[in-house]
């Protein structure tokens, strides 16, 4: 229809009218501020010339920043270990609803064999299979949506607390220690003893870190002796509970008095020194890594698909 210089000078039109329509309606790309350090960074720049950290949107930079905004900076490891609790939960939830064939709700139990599968204290397991990570896991674990739902609260509440004393590294050995110590107590009480009792949920180092509360306030001058009165009798409260419910009594004793312990061994003061720093250090990875075998055992023994 139209000749080719015709249709040539038709497309230079057509380009030049979007490049005007371009520079008039779009913004020139303004610099951004770099995931990691915070400092402005030029539009097209693809890696931080203060830090070095990569701009894209799926760098480890990125993912920090997404994470630091919801999760808060001072007291990170609580908000972790709720989340850990939740995903638990959550599985755990969801296979005692296959196992029952769709008949539990949402308040139903986990079933016992399944809390066994995710590693629950069980004195035959750890006495005659040596599986300790069974003292580790139970800390994660709960048995219903009420059980998740009060111990949520109380970390919640309670976390912060000692995380911002301590410090994040600290606050996961202490929750880890007084947590083992607490499923250790019960399984010599109840298991050795010919008392065979399934266990599981937070609470035992929850009534650590109160036991740490009440250990730091102690030690301290001037200090809210009324809040330490509050806290000691809520744990008597609690235990005395324990007396007429199957509450794990050796499990909340045993954290309450390892958290009292260690909150008197474990100093609060930032660390000054190398030395320091490195012992700091060592606590928080170590927990860490305590975790993770224990999560690995976990997953390494779970009954084959189809079998009874």
């Amino acid at each position: 229809m139209f000749s080719p210089r015709l249709r040539w000078k038709l497309k230079r039109a057509r380009e030049r009218l979007g490049e005007i329509f371009n520079e008039i309606f779009r913004q020139p790309p303004k610099p951004r501020v770099c995931f990691s350090c915070g400092r402005l960074v030029g539009a097209n720049e693809k890696v931080c010339s203060n830090c070095g950290a990569s701009q894209a949107a799926l760098s480890l930079s990125a993912f920090k920043r997404v994470a630091l905004a919801v999760i808060p900076a001072e007291t990170p490891v609580t908000y972790a270990l709720l989340f850990l609790n939740l995903v638990f939960f959550a599985v755990a939830w969801i296979i005692g609803y296959r196992v029952s064939g769709g008949g539990a709700g949402l308040f139903a139990g986990v079933p016992g064999t399944v809390m066994v599968e995710l590693g629950a204290k069980s004195g035959y397991h750890i006495y005659m299979l040596g599986q300790y990570w069974r003292l580790v896991m139970p800390n994660f674990l709960h048995f219903d949506l009420i059980h998740f739902a009060f111990n949520t609260m109380v970390l919640w509440q309670v976390g912060p607390q000692v995380e911002e004393l301590f410090g994040s590294r600290r606050f996961l050995f202490l929750y880890l220690l007084t947590g083992i110590a607490g499923f250790t107590l019960s399984f010599w009480w109840y298991d050795l003893h010919g008392r065979p009792v399934l266990s599981a949920g937070s609470s035992a180092s929850l009534f650590g870190l109160i036991g740490i509360l009440i250990s730091y306030i102690s030690q301290q001058r001037g200090f809210a002796s009324e809040y330490r009165a509050s806290l000691i009798r809520w744990s008597v409260f609690i235990i005395i509970i324990g007396i007429f419910f199957p509450f794990d009594n050796a499990a909340h004793i045993g954290g309450l008095l390892s958290g009292m312990a260690l909150g008197r061994m474990v100093s609060a003061r930032r660390p000054a020194t190398p030395a320091a720093r490195f012992r700091v250090g060592l606590m928080g990875w170590g927990s860490a890594l305590v975790i993770f075998w224990s999560l690995a055992m976990v997953l390494l023994h779970l009954p084959a698909a189809g079998s009874p």
